[in-house]
């Protein structure tokens, strides 16, 4: 029988990627803390403020849909108080010293890498709470990847520079369920049709299928495709989150499409969105 790590293997990239991110926070003087993120408004602080809630907010929630119980965080009744919350400890943790905010960070992440390592393979189509939409367990360490190589980025602030490229891989690789399952949280009920996906750098390939307001993934040798995407593996991660312009990119040659492009440009209009 395969471990946990071997079915979800975003736990072991996590792992790592907290330890590099880690260390990048300990060398952090009280100039770079202030610096501003790419994030509009928020500084270094804040945007670790926010990710440690957010390892508090996933060991939580986690567990409670493993018992399938469907609950908030933080003791939230709605959406409110749940934001109401993150505002307010967010504000205290970004107004700590650097040091002690990464203590936070750390006991933070290595919690919830305890959560992610007791998950089961009975545990994984279970649904736990997410403030944008129900969302199976086994999504939750592929999410965390995405933070951790994200936020990464956001606090570098080089809108032109490129995802670190040791959990790039491991980032496109979640893709082929990450793309569909975001289509169908917002739909198109009118778009129809087949797509590829190829990256470089590393190389990697998937297609999804979307017929009647619903996508799912495909094999990308299922072809012939309506319309085929080309991209490096960092642009395509830093487009289907928002962080890169689809105009931008086309023009400067980095994103290339074939076939239907009226289809291609319809989904990615919808799968290009910031989280």
């Amino acid at each position: 029988m395969s471990s946990i790590e071997e079915r979800i293997p975003a736990i072991q990239w996590v792992e790592r990627e907290n330890r590099r991110f880690i260390t990048i926070l300990r060398n952090l003087d009280e100039a770079g803390w202030s610096c501003p993120s790419y994030c509009p408004g928020w500084s270094a602080a804040d945007v670790v403020a926010h990710m440690t809630l957010g390892a508090r907010f996933y060991a939580h929630v986690i567990p409670a849909g493993r018992e399938e119980r469907f609950e908030m965080p933080f003791g939230a009744k709605d959406l409110k108080s749940f934001w109401a919350y993150r505002d307010r400890v967010g504000a205290e943790l970004a107004s700590l010293p650097g040091g002690e905010r990464v203590d936070r960070f750390e006991e933070a992440v290595w919690n919830l890498q305890v959560v992610f390592e007791a998950i089961r393979p009975e545990d994984m189509e279970k649904e736990a709470w997410h403030w944008m939409c129900p969302s199976p367990v086994h999504s939750y360490p592929g999410q965390r990847l995405y933070e951790l190589i994200l936020h990464d980025w956001d606090t570098r602030n080089d809108p032109e520079g490129e995802l670190h490229p040791d959990a790039l891989g491991a980032a496109v690789d979640i893709l082929d369920f990450r793309l569909p399952f975001f289509f169908n949280h917002a739909p198109d009920p009118e778009l129809k049709g087949s797509f590829r996906f190829e990256t470089v750098g590393p190389a990697r390939s998937w297609a999804m299928r979307v017929e009647a307001g619903s996508a799912r993934p495909v094999s990308p040798e299922e072809g012939p495709f309506d319309a085929e995407v080309f991209a490096s593996a960092s642009d395509i991660v830093l487009l289907t989150t928002g962080r890169a312009d689809l105009g931008a990119k086309k023009a400067a040659g980095r994103l290339r499409i074939e076939g239907d492009s009226r289809l291609a440009g319809a989904l990615l209009g919808i799968l290009c969105r910031p989280f």
